[in-house]
């Protein structure tokens, strides 16, 4: 009997393995990404402002909080709970599989969005906030694994990463357009008060969430996947019991995880932590009040600000098949330390008091290169990883990133706070803004990681002749 279980279990492996196309699957587990990141895109430029007209500030003695130093909280707390989880979900996906966990994250991101249209003070806010960095961190590290795991071609990784990166990209320029759509249609037509339009928006984007859920459970095949003879149904339960018990367990998991002196972490890779690290810290301490920014120096309204974001990110979409592309020739550390420098350099001056249109190129142009670093960094650092244990180090850098990105946006919000219109005037007519000493360090951070990766990676497959080996 048993031995007919088993050969039962190798039938439907090798009947899921004919069916499996990598093609579809990349195709399909980009709409995943592309369906949770346009949350994402929509609150970048919504949240702020939605913050701004909901929540007012808060007096703790001789100390206020103002709404930046808010916003920053609220993004700590999604930060933090994606560092806090995401090694011990990526370590689960490789034992369970990780179609099942990317579902139970794609479900619980889209009623999270649902649950905005729903709050009404700060600490419900910070609640949702933190629970939609549990729900991203069981979706973006998993997908990038299972997307290097289902390349038959170890050389196209970067491209098929890139296209990944791409959707991540599509998902932050079309969502400021998808919800400034539900704002427009619901402030501007249908004459609801702001407030509630905002509330409004947030519910639909929640909806379509659950939309996308239901076609990536139908469509995505992830041959890893354990327990075969189970519905999807059955594997969504089961892996969200399992996710749960492991949640319990990830401080334990994450102290042990670091704390394990694993064979091929080597000074490359110790170096990738350490510039995940840094990045995570400066990509987070801006984004959160870059709409904040455009409202109280360029005086631009809702629409104004969700528009020039979206357009903004509009040449990023190429960044990332690009990106991908160039590492797979030139190799991955070039890729990435090139475009780190010059997004770094950019950075340093979006501070700079300057009209609005060159604003938005600069802005665009930074945005592109980012696009560019993303499939390189996460090609470099899948080749530098055993495939055995590649989803629980996604999960760790990933946490990594994201402990980074914890305290980023805190110095962000309290930097906007502290130097708010205090311009520095540096002469010839070139004034630095207030609000850009954030973008200065920002910078200075970049060009820093940029040239520590430089240093320390020791990549011997960084070569033509590698990859036409």
């Amino acid at each position: 009997m048993k031995g007919g279980t088993q050969a039962t279990e190798i039938d439907l492996m090798k009947n899921h393995q004919e069916d499996f196309n990598p093609t579809w699957n990349l195709i399909t587990l980009c709409l995943a990404s592309f369906t949770v990141v346009t949350g994402f895109g929509v609150i970048l430029p919504f949240f702020p402002l939605y913050v701004n007209s909901m929540l007012s500030e808060i007096k703790l003695g001789l100390f206020t909080v103002g709404i930046a130093l808010q916003i920053g909280i609220m993004t700590s707390a999604f930060m933090f709970t994606r560092f806090l989880l995401a090694p011990a979900y990526g370590d689960l996906s490789d034992s369970v599989g990780r179609k099942p966990i990317i579902l139970v994250g794609m479900s619980m991101y889209a009623v999270l969005m649902v649950g905005f249209g729903l709050a009404f003070d700060f600490p419900t806010l910070l609640i949702l906030r933190a629970m939609q960095g549990v729900a991203s961190s069981a979706v973006w590290p998993v997908g990038e694994a299972l997307i290097v795991d289902t390349t038959p071609d170890k050389k196209t990784v970067g491209r098929n990463l890139g296209f990944y990166m791409m959707s991540m990209q599509a998902g932050m320029a079309l969502g400021p357009f998808i919800g400034f759509t539900f704002y427009f249609i619901f402030n501007d037509l249908a004459s609801l008060p702001e407030l509630l339009s905002y509330k409004l928006t947030f519910a639909c984007v929640g909806v379509l969430g659950i939309l996308a859920t239901l076609i990536v459970a139908m469509l995505v095949t992830d041959p890893s996947v354990k327990h075969e003879d189970k519905s999807i149904r059955a594997l969504y339960f089961y892996s969200l019991d399992a996710m749960l018990n492991r949640t319990g367990d990830s401080p334990r998991f994450l102290i042990k995880t670091f704390r394990t002196n694993e064979e091929y972490r080597t000074t490359s890779v110790y170096a990738i932590y350490l510039v995940a690290l840094i990045n995570g810290f400066g990509f987070a301490m801006i984004f959160p009040l870059i709409s904040l920014f455009l409202y109280d120096y360029y005086e631009l309204g809702p629409g104004s600000v969700v528009l020039l974001i979206g357009l903004a990110g509009i040449p990023a979409l190429t960044g990332g098949p690009i990106g991908g592309y160039i590492s797979d020739r030139i190799g991955r550390k070039y890729t990435v330390c090139t475009s780190g420098l010059m997004a770094g350099l950019l950075f340093l001056s979006l501070g700079v008091r300057m009209a609005l249109v060159p604003l938005a190129i600069l802005f665009a142009i930074h945005r592109f290169l980012f696009g560019v670093m993303q499939p390189a960094f996460r090609a470099l650092q899948s080749d530098l990883i055993p495939e055995k244990v590649r989803g629980k180090e996604f999960g760790v850098v990933q946490a990594i990133f994201n402990f980074g990105a914890v305290l980023g946006p805190i110095v962000g919000g309290l930097l906007y706070d502290v130097f708010f219109m205090a311009n520095f005037h540096l002469g010839s007519g070139v004034t630095y803004l207030g609000a850009g000493i954030a973008f200065a360090l920002a910078g200075l951070l970049a060009l820093f990681a940029a040239t520590l990766l430089f240093v320390l990676v020791d990549y011997s497959a960084d070569s033509l002749s590698y990859l036409e080996s």
